[in-house]
């Protein structure tokens, strides 16, 4: 019944992650756990199929990890400062695909809304942004996948939005090479697959809509 961060003190093997979440008492007296789903205390266990996620980021570059959009959000449901007690910070393992792990093994979103009104297109120059220093866009995407957002919303918004001249290879979900957005996308892609959710960096399998 206490408010809390549950950790697994023992790292991935692939991804390095030491999986942590959360679990807390809302304003109306539930109890939820990130990963577990709704305590019933009738029954005394959790109900899953009562929490669903909706994941809603904003899109902007980031100086390290090269884009933060849906996948690089989760990283706002560990608890960095526990895990990096343990000897494994959870932030150091996003190039390896931890935020992938995490969403795999804790609750995979139902929905995610990917915030694109004002981006920050700079390569390597985000997170934080000033208005003066972004670019007004004015999209609001949306998807079942995670993984799919990201790149089509890298491609299709960051990238044509970036500076002429600028190194967009930080930005460039079709650059896989060690290090970059592109590389630690399709980590993270491997995780959520692995654990039987369907995603994809395959413009080919995404079915895209646009209202304007």
């Amino acid at each position: 019944m206490e408010d809390g961060y549950v950790v697994n003190a023992t790292a991935n093997a692939r991804t390095g992650i030491m999986v942590s979440y959360p679990k807390f008492k809302t304003e109306y007296g539930t109890h939820v756990s990130f990963k577990e789903g709704v305590w019933d205390p009738e029954s005394g266990a959790y109900d899953g199929g009562r929490l669903k996620v909706i994941n809603v980021p904003v899109l902007k570059t980031h100086g390290g990890y090269g884009v933060t959009a849906c996948v690089k959000h989760y990283m706002g449901v560990p608890s960095d400062k526990l895990t990096a007690g343990l000897g494994s910070r959870t932030h150091d393992t996003i190039g390896r695909g931890g935020m992938g792990t995490l969403m795999a093994e804790t609750r995979h979103p139902v929905l995610n809304v990917l915030d694109a009104i004002w981006v920050n297109a700079n390569p390597r120059s985000g997170p934080s942004t000033p208005y003066g220093r972004a670019t007004r866009v004015n999209v609001v995407a949306a998807s079942t996948d995670p993984v799919a957002l990201d790149h089509w919303a890298a491609k299709h918004i960051l990238l044509e939005a970036a500076p002429e001249g600028a190194d967009k290879t930080t930005v460039d979900p079709d650059y896989d090479e060690p290090g970059f957005f592109g590389r630690w996308l399709r980590l993270s892609l491997q995780e959520i697959v692995k654990a039987g959710f369907q995603a994809t960096v395959d413009e080919d399998r995404m079915n895209v809509y646009i209202s304007r």
